[in-house]
């Protein structure tokens, strides 16, 4: 770990987090890189400024968000460590030293289109994964999107970001950046979900086509970024347009959720060409590094005493004043309580017991309870296993039949049900015999099929799966709807007497096909139906050939 500079030393957060060097400004106040003394690891700290820290409601919001924020454990977002308020309210996160996505396109200028459906899908799957735990960001833009040295995606700020927006008064000379807020936020109707989605899409918009792009298609009434008449270059965002255009709706029930957005921006990426490796910053660059003692929202910290280095002067003073002697009878009462301790140790000691592990599989986790008794602590742990009834105990941590200590810690698994099965891909488009097949081979079962008439698939064929998981457990049913061919068509009626060309219209407009015999006959004008087979008003499918017998006139005198 990486010593501090040296006019940065004494400035520690909650006794915890030694401030190393600043990382930039951010919402509300600064962003220190940090080490945690406790842990021994390094960290970024978000530390506010007094403003806030005076503000009881502000308090109360952000120790609520600060709660639900820490809960999120997901690859593609920041987690959050710790939070406080001891001094200054603060907020401790995992350090990413790759930079933003506001860093990464003031250095680029833009970025390709691949790269952006690179950044989207991940930004999407942390958003999909907060969405369904009921926690929205509200307040996202390039600079929480950050990167870690080996280019992964991270979505930061959740809780935070959306506190410190509602709080943008307690600032008077605060300007709130409104480029990558929603209509319904902009106007202060009712936000949900789909106004991260819409952020995202602004966002993935301005990074392939530039800052500029922002200002030309920013509406001087309302402040939103983009419209959906926004124009999309189709040579410049090849198939990230249909998503984004979906992502900028205005009205939110026009937008697709996180999963929904995702799941367009992953159709997307089949067409587009392998993304170029993005970018990203490799560390901290501190050519001339800003001492601490200067940032304005470290003020309090600075100027409180160090009550470490009192106590530790303190201890050093009593030290000197022992006498040499009380030292020695210390170090001799030691001595005999180690060979005290070695002593007893070596006997037979009956008190420390260990019993046998029961067999807890197929309990529930009551019974568990009964079995054990306090004897030894107990963690729970979630799992699947084909076979399992949900909430049994599938197996513990040590297994049963060991002996164990009592005190000692058993890791019990309950089940969730069976293990999750990927449902096919290519049950559309084949016989409904083939799906079932391919469902068993999968582990899965076939459910409930619904017959549809279709233009476009024959009969027997699966049209649509009704399934909407990608994984689902062992032996689960999917729904399939299967084709029952083309609609079937009536010949119409009126045909005979008309002329060539009428009757063909009639029968292209109802989807048949029609094959011209001509025929002289003396009683029926030239150009005109004598005739047809099958008759009209016969049933039969699209595309059938009818015969039209047309009348060539009276036969030539020979």
């Amino acid at each position: 770990m990486e010593d501090s500079q040296p006019t940065d030393s004494g400035i520690v957060i909650d006794s915890r987090y030694r401030l190393i060097a600043s990382l930039g400004v951010g919402s509300g106040g600064q962003v220190y890189l940090a080490d945690d003394i406790r842990l021994r690891r390094q960290v970024a700290v978000r530390v506010l400024r007094r403003i806030y820290a005076d503000d009881g409601s502000f308090l109360e919001e952000f120790r609520s968000q600060a709660q639900k924020a820490s809960t999120l454990v997901h690859p593609n977002l920041v987690p959050v460590y710790d939070w406080g308020e001891k001094e200054l309210p603060y907020i401790v996160s995992e350090y990413l030293s790759g930079g933003s996505l506001r860093e990464l396109v003031d250095t680029t200028g833009t970025i390709s289109s691949s790269q952006a459906l690179l950044i989207g899908i991940e930004v999407a799957k942390g958003l999909e994964y907060a969405h369904k735990r009921g926690i929205t960001h509200l307040a996202l833009k390039p600079e929480n999107i950050l990167f870690d040295f080996e280019s992964n995606v991270r979505v930061a700020d959740f809780g935070v970001a959306k506190t410190l927006a509602s709080f943008s008064s307690l600032e008077p000379e605060t300007n709130v950046d409104k480029s990558y807020l929603s209509p319904e936020q902009i106007h202060g109707r009712r936000t949900d979900p789909r106004s991260d989605v819409y952020s995202l899409a602004v966002l993935l918009h301005q990074c392939v086509a530039g800052y500029h792009s922002m200002e030309q298609s920013s509406s001087s009434d309302d402040g939103m970024p983009l419209s959906e008449e926004a124009e999309l270059d189709p040579k410049l965002f090849g198939s990230l347009a249909p998503p984004i255009r979906n992502g900028i709706a205005l009205d939110p029930n026009q937008r697709p959720s996180a999963g929904e957005f995702l799941q367009l921006l992953m159709e997307a990426a089949s067409s587009q060409r392998r993304p170029e490796s993005l970018l990203v910053s490799t560390g901290l660059k501190l050519e001339n590094p800003i001492s601490l003692h200067d940032d304005p929202t470290l003020v309090d910290l600075v100027k409180s005493p160090n009550k470490d280095g009192k106590i530790l002067r303190l201890l050093k003073k009593i030290r000197r004043r022992i006498n040499r002697w009380i030292w020695l009878i210390l170090m001799l009462a030691v001595a005999l309580a180690t060979i005290g301790i070695i002593y007893f140790a070596s006997q037979d000691n009956d008190e420390i017991s260990s019993r046998t592990i029961p067999d807890l599989v197929g309990m529930t986790v009551q019974e568990l309870d009964e079995t054990i008794g306090g004897y030894w602590d107990v963690e729970e742990a979630l799992d699947r296993l084909d076979g399992t009834i949900p909430g049994t105990i599938i197996r513990t941590d040590p297994e049963a039949g060991q002996l164990l200590e009592e005190g000692g810690t058993i890791t019990y698994f309950v089940s969730q049900g069976p293990e999750l099965r990927p449902v096919p891909r290519n049950l559309i488009g084949i016989k409904v015999n083939d799906a079932e097949s391919l469902l068993i081979g999968a582990g899965l079962t076939l459910g409930e099929v619904v017959e549809e008439l279709n233009e476009d698939f024959p009969v027997g064929v699966v049209i649509s799966v009704s399934s909407i998981e990608e994984q689902i457990p062992t032996g689960s049913p999917v729904d399939l709807v299967v084709s029952l061919g083309p609609t079937i068509r009536i010949i119409p009626a009126g045909l005979v007497g008309a002329t060539a060309e009428e009757a063909q219209t009639q029968l292209a407009l109802e989807g048949l096909q029609y094959k011209l015999v001509e025929l002289y006959d003396e009683n029926v004008p030239q150009g005109t139906v004598i005739s047809l087979d099958p008759e009209s008003l016969t049933q039969v499918l699209r595309d059938t050939v009818v015969e039209l017998r047309v009348s060539l006139g009276p036969p030539p005198e020979e």
